[in-house]
């Protein structure tokens, strides 16, 4: 009977082994500290982090080892030279405004009632900010207000309550009774009006007899208008027997103005402040004044510093990149390290000042900036294990490798380059989905766990940098209170003409894969939209190209038939900002920048632009390809050149974009002008005219399969990991919300059922870098809007006029184009970005109108597309696509649904063979006992 159990369990178990999978659970196996560097003077420095730090690339992180969106380092641009932006996100909290008690009815709100006030909030004039009890007074000075019985709760309380200033100033209201009586502040401690009381007798009665100069009660009035009252001091009054030759009076020069009588004249002196006052002003002005000289002169040493140690660093990263090999490596190390140190001390010395005190925007605003610098600011042990923790995840991601499809033995297969190229080029449904399952497994599902110590250590950063928790500190460079909510509002300004395109393609794609596959109002499936991210969908405009028989612009050939290469690529670009009236390159950039691939030693190939800090060395290192793709993107870089070139004069600090989508705005708004048809006939290399509707189309479409459906990646990615760092969602629920997302932005759900077993967000290389991504949704809408005003300075843009559309446009050899890029570029970070923004082209806030006029053409002919089709437009929640339970992933999606058949057969063959062999070993037992 035993044998027949042993057996039956054997077969129960092997049956269940084919639909219940287990996987060992990840452990953190921290490795141990490698052997310290090689500082300064060649003293032994220990590296912040466990095992010797990456070196830091430029440009911004991709999955593949390279920069850009989709690229792969894990350090940014501004990372790499430190802050402005190293940090995140609280903006400059903004004292609340104080209560000011309500203007008096009857007293005009004029300059010569506020003489006595301050021009700005800024000024040692205001007495607000050095005393609260408003109007200096030396027996007061520490008391609860002006004078006894002066109870006010605000101390900042105007001078309305000053009666010796407003003496004689006030004005009859409608209903005949006097401001200044009504005021609680002046009359507060007067008992009422009483006529028989000698103190009474000059005060206003409401129901007084008209006005009788012989009424002996009016007090006997001198009847004669010269006479002036001695005991009142009116500065409106000058003896009219008075005639000085040397002057000029108001009855006989309209352009009379006295000298020193208004406030703000040389030698004002207001005859009614306390000289006391006057001393006590005079003091805290000049102490104001030192102090703000000796916080000027220490930035600017700090400055000078700043730029030497960034120039050592970036020189050392360059001759890493430019020749990779052992030494160069550990001298790269070694300055990063040098680096990090001097930021960290940098660090140590701005929190010690008090911001409070700084009323120069310009000084504050440095310090502010130079105050934040992200995870560095963490406790040494802490900062180890956070570098730590961030190596491991991406030593995960690198090392992730899969067998291909239906070959078991041919394994080894990466992200780069493998398995890019199958999710670009295969067309194979079963294919398409086990490399982006696979992929998912072997990456994102290994690092969960350290993501969930990362989370904790990002927050802690963003507490010792003063925020609330590491969404907060991510947001602060973008300086806005709402941030993620004015992101949000783009997308749904944005969100119609990403409907259509949605519709549109899944039709195309319902009719390539079939019906069963794709529903006619679902989300469209992940894996079959030609990226592993489903972030770009270019890669299947074979599919969904609106026009099949008309050719891309690709001038390739064009530009090898003409003697194009890499020198001449890069002369053309440098003409194209020329003719824009802005500068050409400096000497040094053509005698030491690399613009193709050495042959003597390997070098990053990744395109770059560099600024060494010293305001004259600007270098690009590119191994240029004569191609269509190179010279768009020759252009680019050069952008990120002429940027450097305009904000140079400004401290170290400034030097760098508005905030961190700027940069990357500007290359690519040049971009558009680069790549638009007109350009390219006016450079000879399209010789045809291709003004007809389908290679408009076409030109859009293609596009915004780049540009407008990355954005709800993007979007979704970042309010996942903002909801991550507030704890707005549970660490049991990570990949469940990030499904949610996914299906609420961009209406996308995943291949198959998805658990909490899964991370499918870490197989994204920015989330395992713990680098932020929403500056490439910033910098795709926010090229569309200075795009858009170029071009209407220029004359190339009139939204009235049917025959300048937006995306015909051309800045080349446009100087009021190029006048905006240099009022936009100079001023690097000096300002917040919306001001920049506001004062350069009257728009104070990103907005999504522009990409829609850019692509307006496009989206009418998708909007008649869609409705001779009868396409649904917009997307239906269709079921489940994340469950909590282990039991129920990787179960396959039909249609949203999981194949629930599939699961209920399974189950009845398990309890079949468990029935079948608990009834035969009750059988067996029968017989050998009978």
């Amino acid at each position: 009977m035993f044998a027949v159990l042993i057996s039956c369990s054997a077969s129960v178990v092997l049956l269940s082994s084919q639909f219940v999978h287990c996987e060992p659970e990840p452990q953190l196996n921290l490795p141990p500290l490698a052997p310290p560097g090689v500082g300064d003077g060649g003293r032994a420095v220990p590296f912040g982090n466990g095992g010797p730090p990456q070196p830091p690339p430029r440009g911004p992180p991709s999955d593949n080892g390279v920069s850009g969106a989709n690229g792969g380092f894990d350090r940014s641009r501004s990372e790499r030279f430190g802050p402005p932006y190293d940090g995140d996100d609280d903006e400059e909290e903004e004292g609340e405004r104080p209560n000011y008690p309500q203007q008096p009815q009857g007293r005009a709100n004029s300059d010569y009632d506020r003489r006595d006030r301050p021009d700005t909030p800024y000024s040692f004039n205001d007495r607000n900010r050095y005393d609260g009890n408003r109007g200096f007074d030396p027996d007061q000075r520490n008391g609860p207000g002006r004078y006894p019985g002066d109870r006010s709760p605000n101390p900042y309380v105007s001078d309305v309550d000053n009666p010796l200033l407003y003496r004689d100033q006030g004005e009859r209201n409608p209903n005949g009774y006097v401001s200044d009586v009504e005021n609680p502040l002046l009359y507060r401690d007067r008992i009422p009006y009483t006529p028989n009381r000698e103190d009474d007798r000059n005060r206003y009665n409401p129901n007084a007899r008209p006005y009788n100069p012989n009424d002996p009660g009016f007090g006997g009035r001198n009847q004669d208008p010269a006479f002036r009252d001695p005991n009142y001091r009116d500065p409106n009054y000058r003896d009219p027997s008075y005639r000085d030759p040397n002057q000029r009076y108001p009855g006989t020069d309209p352009a009379y103005r006295d000298p020193g009588r208004f406030p703000g004249d040389p030698g004002y002196r207001d005859p009614y402040r306390n000289p006391e006052e006057e001393r006590y002003r005079a003091e805290n002005e000049r102490r104001f004044r030192a102090e703000t000289e000796k916080l000027r002169s220490f930035l600017a040493e700090i400055d000078r510093k700043s730029s030497l140690e960034c120039s050592l660093n970036v020189a050392a990263q360059w001759n890493f990149e430019t020749n990779i090999n052992d030494a160069t490596q550990v001298e790269a190390l070694a300055a990063q390290q040098r680096y990090n140190d001097f930021q960290r001390l940098l660090w140590d010395q701005m929190r010690r000042i008090d911001q409070t005190k700084i009323f120069d925007d310009k000084l504050y605003r440095q310090v502010r900036l130079m105050s934040i610098i992200g995870p560095s600011a963490l406790p040494p042990d802490q900062l180890d294990r956070y570098n730590r923790i961030v190596n491991d995840m991406l030593a995960i991601f690198n090392g992730a490798s899969i067998c291909a499809y239906e070959q078991p033995f041919e394994c080894g297969l990466r992200l780069q380059p493998h398995l890019k190229d199958i999710m670009a080029k295969s067309r194979d449904w079963n294919e398409l989905q086990y490399t982006w399952l696979e992929w998912r497994r072997k990456s994102g599902r290994n690092m969960r766990d350290l993501f969930e110590q990362l989370v904790d250590l990002t927050n802690h950063a963003g507490r010792v940098n003063n925020f609330t928790d590491g969404s907060a500190y991510w947001q602060f460079p973008y300086e806005s209170r709402n941030f993620r909510e004015e992101m949000e509002q783009v997308w749904r300004e944005i969100l119609p003409l990403y409907e259509m395109i949605h519709a549109y393609v899944r039709r195309k794609l319902r009719e390539f894969y079939g019906p069963d596959k794709i529903n006619k109002n679902a989300p469209l499936p992940d894996h079959i939209l030609g990226d592993m991210y489903g972030q770009s969908w270019q890669n299947i405009l074979d599919i969904v190209i609106p026009y099949p028989g008309r050719s891309f612009l690709e001038v390739t050939p064009e530009m090898q038939k003409q003697g194009y290469n890499p020198l001449v690529m890069f002369q053309i670009a440098e003409e194209f900002f020329v003719s824009m009236n802005m500068s050409a390159m400096p000497p040094d950039f053509w005698a030491s920048s690399i613009l193709t691939q050495p042959p003597d030693r390997p070098i990053l190939c990744q395109p770059s632009s560099w600024d060494f800090c010293t305001g004259k060395d600007y270098r690009i290192k590119m191994c240029t390809q004569v191609t269509h793709k190179d010279f768009i993107t020759v252009h680019h870089e050069m952008a990120h050149i002429q940027y450097f070139l305009n904000y140079r004069n400004n401290p170290k600090v400034f030097r760098d974009g508005a905030n961190p989508g700027f940069h990357e705005a500007i290359g690519d708004a040049i971009s558009l002008s680069v790549a638009s048809p007109k350009h390219l006939q006016n450079l000879g290399l399209v010789q045809k005219s291709v003004d007809d509707t389908a290679h408009d189309i076409n030109f859009l479409f293609s596009l915004a399969m780049e540009k407008v459906v990355f954005l709800p990646f993007a979007l979704a990615l970042e309010a996942w990991r903002y909801d991550v760092f507030s704890k707005r969602v549970r660490k049991e629920q990570y990949n469940c919300h990030w499904w949610l997302l996914r299906e609420e932005y961009g209406g996308v759900k995943p291949p198959v059922l998805r658990s909490e077993l899964d991370f499918d967000p870490g197989s994204k290389y920015h989330v395992a870098a713990n680098i932020p991504y929403i500056k490439y949704f910033f910098s795709n809408v926010l090229q569309f809007q200075i795009y858009r005003s170029l071009c209407t300075a220029s004359g190339q843009y009139d939204p009235r006029d049917p025959d300048k559309p937006l995306h015909k446009c051309d800045i080349y050899r446009q100087p009021a184009a190029g006048n905006i890029l240099k009022k936009l570029m100079e001023r690097g970070a000096s300002q917040p970005w919306q001001q920049v923004l506001q004062e350069v082209i009257g728009e104070g806030r990103l907005d999504g109108s522009a990409l829609r006029e850019f692509f307006r053409p496009l989206e009418e002919w998708l909007r008649n597309e869609n409705l001779r089709n009868n396409e649904y437009v917009g997307w239906i929640y269709d079921g489940d696509y994340c469950k909590h339970s282990i039991e129920t992933a990787n179960l396959q999606v039909y249609g949203g649904f999981y194949n629930v058949a599939a699961v209920q057969l399974q189950l009845t063959s398990w309890l079949l063979v468990s029935i079948s062999c608990i009834i035969g070993a009750l059988v067996h037992h029968q017989l050998s006992f009978g």
